[in-house]
């Protein structure tokens, strides 16, 4: 039907309307509230901010450079592994956040519009140029999209839950991370040594079924019914991606009712190690 939203359009709206909804919560926070902790443990809300504001720059560079022809690693970059990688970024946006001090929501702003005239420029031209990201490489430009909501409705949630308690992700964001759920796992897995036997996850979430099998050094995933998982877990949409971005550990999800699991429970000690946040 003419006027309808392509896939792309509908992403880049939601990725546009979180910025804005994240911007308008956070022109009412008093001073003090900015320095409350977030749910991110390194965190305060003000240093989530400062990483917000940090990830829309470095993605309008990158995807600048791509619609120029450059997906190459920038000058001096070093492929560290996960865990440096997310301690250096933790310590670099807290260094941040003093540079910005009394200047947060201006730097906000002009983020946000710089990236989002990216969005606007690669409309008119094509979603599948490449373009540099640290952990995944030379990348289409609409990935960037997916992360860019991932990263928004996320820490969208660390900030409110400082401040309510039964916080929960925007609704108009859960389809696109469970989406996108496997390549988040992917980013974020830490392999071990191999096991003398797969593990089977199967996790329920909705309507969707999805069998996980993991060898200790990789695993795949893919939608499909798990009869024979060695362990099961069953939630909503918004339940599983907390728990999976480590918002929500098995244990409260168990206590609260948000998860229900079958099989062996030592299974979600090993996944929480496995795939443990960035």
């Amino acid at each position: 039907m003419a006027g309808e939203m392509t896939e792309i359009e509908h992403r880049v709206a939601v990725a546009k309307g979180l910025a804005a909804n994240i911007r308008a919560y956070l022109g009412e926070l008093t001073p003090e509230q900015w320095e409350l902790q977030s749910a991110c443990t390194e965190w305060e809300v003000r240093d989530v901010v400062s990483h917000l504001i940090g990830g829309a720059e470095r993605q309008a560079e990158s995807m600048e450079r791509g619609r120029g022809g450059d997906s190459n690693p920038p000058a001096g970059f070093v492929p560290l592994e996960p865990a440096a990688l997310s301690a250096i970024n933790a310590q670099r946006d807290i260094d941040r956040r003093n540079q910005l001090a009394g200047r947060f929501l201006d730097a906000f702003d002009a983020s946000y519009e710089k990236l989002h005239r990216e969005f606007d420029e690669f409309a008119k031209s094509s979603w599948d140029t490449l373009c540099w990201h640290a952990r995944r490489g030379a990348m289409p430009a609409e990935s960037y999209v997916e992360l860019r909501i991932q990263e928004l409705a996320i820490h969208d949630w660390d900030i409110r839950s400082a401040f309510q308690p039964g916080a929960g992700l925007d609704p108009d964001c859960v389809p696109v991370l469970l989406d996108m759920s496997p390549s988040w796992l992917g980013m974020c897995f830490r392999p071990s040594a191999r096991l003398p036997k797969p593990v089977v996850y199967g996790f329920n979430v909705d309507s969707e079924r999805y069998r996980m099998t993991v060898t200790g050094d990789a695993f795949q995933m893919a939608p499909g019914d798990a009869p024979e998982a060695d362990l099961s877990l069953s939630a909503t949409g918004e339940q599983y991606l907390l728990f999976t971005y480590g918002r929500l550990t098995a244990a409260d999800g168990i206590h609260l009712g948000k998860l229900a699991v079958q099989g062996d429970m030592a299974l979600l000690d090993r996944f929480e190690v496995w795939f443990k946040g960035l």
